[in-house]
């Protein structure tokens, strides 16, 4: 019997290296912080009140709604209430299994360079029947035990996710509203990820940019949704990530990611990875 809700699950890694889909339906909030992962992320709103940040943008989200993260992005729910209904279908896919599909094909509407490319797609009513119908037959085959499951599963994976590429590549869907973040954090979050690698401190960064550092904490943290030094942390740690499957030695991709010691390095990679830095590299 195939499972039609799964409950809440804050793991933001997978468990395998092709394609996991869930479906959620919450009835109060989850304080889940800003994070990134390092595959794919579609993420079809069907119902609540919930607004959506990735990377300095705030999306206010309608039921049907269709958001696409790419991996390192840094995103965050944010419910509008304490106690809320909140009910989602997420499907998670690993960059490299994609791009192996059709020589690749797939991954054009996650290609940010493209003219008509949009974060969020928001569905007509006929789009929106089409990819939620879609979307709880892929649920209920990936969940169920029957015979030939896991072949439908696949199948529904490729009319699913060429459903989303034909939308995003026609364009063919309405505009949505989005809040970028106040021109200053923005400068800030670009500063940072162009600078990981240097003295980031709190201090210096309210030098840099001529702004109390208490103000730009308060501030950085109401539009970005988590710490300034938990912000740098996650592009430290996912820059190092590339590195290291690139195959650069583990103590030189500290001092590249402007770690402090090889020490912290380790314990920061460790506590967001559950693995060694040396391990990524053995297994690249």
């Amino acid at each position: 019997m195939a499972k039609k809700t799964q409950r809440f699950d804050p793991r933001q890694n997978m468990n395998g290296d092709t394609y996991e889909i869930f479906h959620y339906l919450d009835m109060e909030s989850h304080d889940l912080d800003a994070h990134y992962h390092d595959f794919y992320e579609i993420f079809c709103f069907i119902d609540g009140e919930v607004e959506y940040w990735i990377e300095g943008s705030l999306y206010h989200l309608k039921p049907g709604d269709v958001l696409l993260i790419n991996p390192a992005e840094l995103h965050k729910p944010i419910p509008r209430a304490e106690t809320v209904r909140y009910e989602r279908i997420v499907l998670w896919i690993n960059k490299n299994y994609l791009s192996g599909i059709e020589n690749g094909i797939f991954d054009k509407c996650f290609d940010t360079t493209r003219s008509s490319y949009s974060k969020i797609l928001r569905l007509s009513p006929s789009q929106k029947n089409q990819v939620l119908s879609l979307a709880h037959e892929f649920v209920r085959e990936f969940y169920s035990e029957e015979f030939g499951s896991k072949s439908c599963s696949y199948g529904i994976l490729l009319q699913f996710i060429t459903l989303i590429n034909r939308i995003a590549l026609s364009g063919d869907f309405e505009a949505s509203n989005r809040y970028s973040t106040p021109t200053f954090i923005s400068e800030i979050l670009s500063y940072i990820n162009e600078h990981y690698g240097e003295d980031l401190s709190l201090d210096r960064l309210a030098e840099h940019f001529f702004i109390s550092k208490y103000y730009l904490s308060h501030e950085f943290k109401k539009a970005v949704g988590t710490s300034v030094h938990r912000y740098i942390t996650l592009k430290r740690l996912n820059a190092a990530y590339n590195f290291l499957s690139d195959g650069t030695a583990p103590n030189q991709v500290s001092i590249l990611c402007g770690f402090r010691d090889y020490t912290s390095f380790f314990r920061a990679f460790k506590a967001e990875y559950g693995v060694s830095p040396a391990s990524v590299i053995s297994n690249s």
